[in-house]
């Protein structure tokens, strides 16, 4: 039976992960469900609880979900990267806002311990 879409939300690969990991345990996933659960493991960069943080924190600095979510996906390490994601927005962003976001990435950041 296809699953019906009741509504759609932009959320980061942890959380991601986190959704279909828990929804495996009720469920056989599909093929996709598994690659994408596979992909959204792999290429996370912090914990699910850790993501939802940063993504709340980035929001609360005036960044639209859009941007953010891309921030927690990304999760860029330099000014060059950090830039190059908040381009197409129409605001300009002063050094200290550029050291405030990255200082929060790197305050979120997945250790490399697992």
């Amino acid at each position: 039976m296809p699953l019906k879409v009741l509504n759609e939300k932009l959320v980061p690969l942890p959380i991601v992960a986190k959704v279909l990991e828990e929804e495996s345990k009720k469920r056989e996933l599909s093929s996709v469900e598994i690659i994408t659960l596979e992909y959204a493991k792999k290429f996370s960069k912090f914990s699910a609880e850790d993501a939802e943080r940063l993504l709340s924190e980035l929001e609360g600095m005036g960044l639209p979900l859009e941007v953010a979510v891309q921030i927690v996906n990304i999760a860029p390490e330099s000014e060059a990267e950090l830039r190059t994601i908040l381009a197409p927005l129409s605001r300009t962003f002063t050094a200290d806002d550029i050291k405030s976001i990255l200082s929060a990435v790197i305050k979120y950041k997945k250790r490399e311990v697992e």
